[in-house]
């Protein structure tokens, strides 16, 4: 063979790989990718995020850094809401309440008095009072600076790189503290974490509290909830958040808003001259964002907020969430213990899956909509989803120890037992098979069969669309791919988002080899 001959080969090798790599990542969700112009406004920088799924939107340098100011504020309650006993009773302390950052907006609190946690986390976040917001975070830790480490390890947490703080209340580089920042996007989602605790989230929707001992009263400092700034109140409502002001960070507030659909959207707006055209500025950007989703511009994902940073759900549940498939309420809440129905399955495995047009699915949703979903029966869709056998031997070993199987039939029982020889099971409550899923469990088990398909495919390479082939060896799957050509694309459709993900790995490793 000539080297040009050669030559030429590598080339077109390589333009194939480029081609299907390119295909590839246009087929993956692109978490994040802006979905609408954003408009330009006079401030340092905005995000808005679709609370749901955790997604930016758009925004207006929305990762240059900025100062938070007083929604920082909302950092201290998480940290504080999470290591302290919001039961308990804090003395304020005269060294606390008179050590604030000089020029900061405080309550004139009494020293040696008693006040509930819930009275200092509302002074604090109604009001933005400094000296119940030191006064909060001393009780809880012991010192403000212990505070501002666990503010810190949150951010670490959480995975914010370009945020830090360096005392408790907000106050930054203008008053002598240059740790103290972050970005329009990371604030976000931090108001997005924050606005999952209760304690928060009905702290913020006040427009005025009374401290339990009657000895303090306080107006909110969120022009909309007082009325000083309007907005249609016909397409969304503002449930509250944070604003804050220095002389470097500007005028600043992050607001939370929800249409009647359940769908929450978050706007970080950093840096106005005034209130006034800071509050303007953010009902300009709701209203663009609604808009754009009521035009079907944009996509917005139930709000979900009692899982979507949960510890046992969380990830799972961000991992999906920009995909639509989740069951939406008005009320904002998942409810991962209520029984899920069939429609809220099927769309479930519909989206996490990517069995869009599945006639299974249809059949299994017709047969009774609004019905409760059991393990067994999930055992026997997923069966019919992916064809699978097993042994007589095999199925008796795979159900040794469970429960409710007496009325199963042979082929229901060999379901059942593929389900569970498969990993599928999101707890041991699933070794009964007349167990009625909630939707926590069926998420967590969508996910789980994601997983499956990638391995049944590598072992069932007649099921995959198109011309592309896969099959499995000892070394690991090796996949065989089509010419790619204007008129066989579609060869690359077909496959959930980790299926999808392990084949961009797959050809960029194999073309990294053939370099």
């Amino acid at each position: 063979m000539s080297d040009y001959t050669m030559d030429k080969n590598m080339r077109r090798r390589a333009g194939f790989f480029v081609a299907a790599v390119f295909c590839l990542c246009l087929l993956l969700p692109a978490r994040g990718e802006a979905k609408v112009r954003a408009p330009k406004m006079q401030c340092h920088a905005y995000a808005v995020m679709d609370a749901g799924s955790g997604e930016i939107l758009f925004g207006q340098d929305e990762n240059k850094m900025i100062y938070p100011a007083s929604t920082a504020k909302l950092m201290t309650a998480i940290v504080c809401i999470e290591n302290g006993n919001v039961n308990k009773k804090i003395k304020t302390k005269s060294e606390i309440i008179n050590g604030t950052t000089y020029g900061t907006y405080c309550l004139g609190l009494p020293s040696g008095v008693k006040f509930t946690f819930k009275d200092l986390l509302s002074m604090c976040l109604v009001a933005s009072a400094a000296d119940a917001t030191d006064s909060l975070a001393a009780g809880v830790f012991g010192s403000k600076e212990a505070c501002v480490e666990a503010m810190n390890a949150k951010c670490a947490e959480m995975g914010l790189t370009q945020t830090s703080f360096d005392n408790p209340v907000g106050s930054d580089i203008g008053a002598g503290f240059d740790k103290t920042y972050s970005t329009a996007a990371e604030m976000a989602e931090i108001c997005r974490y924050a606005m999952t605790i209760p304690e928060i989230r009905s702290a913020v929707a006040k427009s005025h509290y009374d401290t339990s001992n009657g000895l303090v009263s306080c107006n909110t400092t969120n022009w909309f909830l007082r009325g000083m700034a309007s907005y249609d109140e016909d397409e969304y409502t503002i449930i509250g958040s944070k604003s804050g002001t220095t002389n470097a960070a500007g005028d600043v507030f992050i607001a939370t808003a929800v249409d009647d659909e359940g769908h929450e959207v978050i706007c970080a707006y950093f840096g106005n001259v005034s209130k006034e055209s800071t509050f303007s500025s953010i009902r300009k950007l709701l209203d663009y964002t609604f808009k754009k989703y009521e035009n079907g511009k944009l996509q917005l994902t139930s709000g979900n907020y009692d899982v979507r940073c949960s510890d046992d759900l969380g990830d799972v549940y961000d991992e999906y969430a920009d995909l639509g498939c989740y069951p939406s309420a008005k009320d904002g809440l998942f409810h991962p213990q209520r029984a899920v129905t069939r429609t809220e399955l099927a769309k479930m495995l519909r989206g996490v899956n990517d069995l869009a047009d599945n006639a299974v699915l249809d059949v299994f949703e017709k047969g009774n909509s609004r019905g409760n979903v059991t393990v067994s029966r999930l055992a026997s869709l997923v069966q019919e989803l992916f064809p699978e056998y097993l042994t007589e031997e095999e199925v008796q070993e795979a159900l040794n120890g469970c429960s409710g199987i007496e009325e199963l039939s042979e082929e229901e029982k060999e379901a059942y037992a593929l389900f569970l020889k498969n990993g599928l099971s999101s707890d041991d409550s699933c070794r009964n098979a007349k167990q009625i899923l909630t939707r926590k469990q069926a998420l967590l088990i969508a996910d789980k069969i994601s997983d499956y398909q990638v391995r049944y495919y590598a072992s069932h390479p007649e099921f995959l669309t198109g011309d592309m082939q896969l099959s499995a060896s000892e070394e690991g799957a090796q996949v065989t791919y089509p010419e790619l050509s204007h008129g066989n694309m579609n060869a690359l459709a077909g496959f959930n988002k980790k299926w999808m993900e392990y084949l961009t790995n797959q050809i960029i490793r194999t073309a990294e080899e053939g370099a």
